[in-house]
C-alpha cells in the first residue's frame, strides 16, 4: 500500500536522491543538500505549528509501505511571495490604431507582475518512474487537496501551480535564451538553480520591468509561451480535472503555464467529506477511496478499499494501521 505523510528530518538523504532525479526546472525540489535540509526543517516546523502562518510550507513524502522506501514527494506553500518576491509574466493584449492611416493592430504583451503574492502554491510533485502506474500519480497529486480541505484557514482562496515549460534535449529553454539570458549573463541551468536555492530577488535586480512585445521575440520563443514540457502534461491534465485553468500567467524563465483555481472550487476540496470509522475489518474491493486522518502533526493519507455504511466507514486493518486510526475516529475521505 502507499502512504503519504509529512516529511521528517531523517528523510533528507532520500529526498536529496529524488531531487537529483527530478531534473532541471523543478525549483520546488532543488538538488542542493543544504537547501533541502532547510526546506525539510521549515516543513517540520510548519506541521507542528512553529512557523508564522505566512511562512508555512507543508512538504509530504510518498512511502511504499511494503519496502519503507520514499518514492515520491508533494507539497503546499501556504502563501508565496511573502518573504521572497514571486514573479510571473502576465500575457495581455493591447490595441493600437490610427484612424487617419486606417491601421488597427493587436499585440500580445508580457508584463512582469507579482499578482500571485499571498496565493497558495501546490508543487514539489515528483514520483519515481517505476511508480507511475495504477493511479499512484493521481493520488499523490490529489492528496494535497485533502490538506487544503481540512485546514482551509491556513491557505489562500487562490491556489496556483507552476508547470515546467519547454526545454530542449540539452536542458535549455528557448524562451529564456531569447529574453533573460542577455540580462542574467548565465545559462538557463544556473539561473534556474539560483532561483530554486536563493529565491527570485535577482530577477528584480537584473530583469527589465518594461513590457515585452511577443511579436518581437524569436519564433521559437513565441511558440513555447504557455506550453508545458511534454513530461509535465500528465500533471497539467490532473490539475485541469480538479478545476485549475491557465489564466495567461507564465514562468519568467521557461514560459511554462501557471494554473489557477479557487480553493473552494477544487473538485477534491469540494467533494471530500468527514466520516467516522465504524469498523476495522476485511472489506470487499468494490469501492476505493483516498482517506486521511485529521491530526495536523501526524497527517497521513492512503488509498484503499472501503465500505460506506450509514454509521460510518469500514476500513481494512492495513489502512487503519497506516493512518493510525481506530473505531470512532474521524477521517476525511473521497471515493475515487
Amino acid at each position: 500500500m502507499m502512504l503519504v505523510r509529512p516529511v521528517a528530518l531523517s528523510d533528507h538523504a532520500e529526498i536529496l536522491a529524488l531531487a537529483n532525479k527530478a531534473g532541471i526546472g523543478m525549483t520546488s525540489l532543488p538538488p542542493d543538500s543544504d537547501v533541502l535540509k532547510k526546506k525539510i526543517a521549515d516543513s517540520v516546523k510548519s506541521w507542528h505549528g512553529e512557523q508564522r502562518p505566512e511562512e508555512n510550507t507543508f512538504l509530504m513524502v510518498l512511502v511504499d509501505s511494503d519496502t519503507g522506501k520514499i518514492v515520491g514527494t508533494t507539497g503546499v506553500v501556504a502563501h508565496v511571495g511573502m518573504s521572497k518576491p514571486f514573479y510571473s509574466y502576465k500575457l495581455s493584449t493591447i490595441v493600437q490604431s490610427s484612424e487617419k492611416l486606417g491601421v488597427y493592430s493587436q499585440h500580445r504583451v508580457l508584463h512582469m507582475v507579482n499578482d500571485y503574492t499571498g496565493a497558495t502554491e501546490i508543487g514539489s510533485l515528483f514520483l519515481l518512474p517505476e511508480y507511475r502506474r495504477d493511479g499512484i500519480g493521481s493520488f499523490l497529486s490529489r492528496c494535497r487537496y485533502l490538506l487544503l480541505a481540512e485546514w482551509p484557514k491556513l491557505f489562500s482562496d487562490v491556489v496556483i501551480s507552476e508547470i515546467r515549460g519547454v526545454q530542449d534535449e540539452h536542458g535549455d529553454s528557448p524562451f529564456y535564451k531569447d529574453i533573460a539570458e542577455a540580462f542574467f549573463q548565465m545559462e538557463f541551468k544556473r539561473a534556474d538553480f539560483i532561483h530554486a536555492t536563493q529565491g527570485g530577488q535577482f530577477i528584480s535586480d537584473l530583469m527589465p520591468r518594461y513590457p515585452v512585445y511577443v511579436n518581437l521575440l524569436d519564433e521559437k520563443a513565441q511558440a513555447v509561451i504557455g506550453v508545458p514540457l511534454e513530461a509535465s502534461l500528465p500533471a497539467k491534465n490532473l490539475l485541469e480535472k480538479e478545476g485549475f485553468r491557465y489564466q495567461g500567467y507564465i514562468d519568467v524563465f521557461d514560459a511554462g503555464p501557471t494554473m489557477q483555481a479557487e480553493r473552494g472550487a477544487i473538485r477534491t476540496v469540494r467533494k471530500s467529506k468527514h466520516i467516522v470509522v465504524s469498523e476495522i475489518r476485511a472489506v470487499s474491493p468494490e469501492t476505493k477511496a483516498m482517506i486521511a486522518n485529521v491530526v495536523m502533526p501526524e497527517f497521513r493519507i492512503t488509498f484503499a478499499d472501503i465500505e460506506e455504511q450509514k454509521s460510518g466507514v469500514a476500513l481494512t486493518p492495513e489502512a487503519a494501521k497506516l493512518l493510525n486510526v481506530k473505531v470512532d475516529d474521524l477521517v476525511r475521505y473521497m471515493v475515487l
